[in-house]
């Protein structure tokens, strides 16, 4: 089930961007952006259906089927119809995924809603041409809903209270995505620097390690769970990170990412 995901308008231009800049390349061969698109399919990975180029908003969505001889590529339908409508009246997406943990980019035309295995889905021609972003120091993995990755905020309230407590949606080496409590007004606003930030990444029932950082909220938005919730999402760009917590976190996301691989083999997915 595809899930909504929207950002507002606090988003900065951070001064750092050209640091993290990628470099890229195209591929314009339809065998190999089907090769690509298969690729991603069989991952499982999530897509971000953009409505725009310059859009905040997105719909989270995975690839369904790839059909070469009809040039079709067939994703999940969001759960929001306003959101579907209004991306089904204006016929494009702008689609941002990963394939073997490198970023990639592609547009779709010609949307249209159809039937897929007895329920609805969204249709696209095959892209034209995927861009693919090479720098793999910032693929950002999903961190474990059971046993979540915690971010403890302190200087948000008065020294005599507890610091504040969110907990991770996703993490890289060159940032985090932090969720607050449903309809929560959250206490953290875009351009805010903050300091001392420690990061507690869980391993198999202990702490896997845990980290201090400085960070930069690069965007506050909202993020809507399948089970209907709405609650803040918080873009955090790492500052200054230092090597061994870099190692640390890059430690991490490859053991999420064999957790990942060892519940699809006992699947049999």
């Amino acid at each position: 089930m595809a899930i909504l995901q929207t950002f507002s308008e606090q988003t900065i231009s951070s001064a750092r961007a050209s640091d993290i800049k990628e470099p890229d390349y195209s591929v314009n061969s339809r065998p190999e952006i089907c090769f690509f698109l298969n690729g991603i399919m069989e991952e499982k990975s999530l897509i971000s259906l953009y409505l725009a180029r310059d859009s905040h908003s997105a719909i989270l969505s995975s690839i369904l089927a790839v059909d070469p001889q009809q040039k079709l590529l067939i994703m999940d339908y969001g759960i929001n119809e306003t959101l579907n409508q209004i991306a089904l009246k204006r016929g494009y997406l702008r689609c941002i995924t990963s394939h073997n943990q490198i970023r990639i980019e592609f547009d779709c035309d010609n949307l249209q809603r159809v039937q897929f295995e007895g329920r609805h889905a969204f249709s696209a021609d095959i892209p034209e041409s995927l861009k693919r972003l090479q720098r793999r120091n910032f693929y950002r993995v999903t961190t474990s809903i059971t046993n979540p990755a915690v971010c403890t905020i302190p200087l948000l309230r008065a020294a005599d209270e507890a610091p504040v407590v969110y907990s991770l949606l996703d993490i890289s080496c060159g940032g985090m995505a932090l969720i607050d409590q449903p309809d929560a007004d959250t206490l953290l606003k875009a351009g805010t620097t903050l300091e001392h930030c420690r990061i507690d990444l869980p391993g198999d029932g202990n702490l896997f390690s845990s980290i201090e950082a400085s960070i930069q909220i690069a965007y506050v938005g909202t993020v809507i769970l399948n089970n209907g919730n709405t609650c803040p999402r918080i873009g955090c760009e790492f500052i200054n990170l230092p090597e061994k917590s870099r190692l640390l976190i890059q430690r991490y996301i490859t053991k999420l990412e064999q957790q990942a691989r060892k519940l699809e083999t006992e699947s049999g997915f």
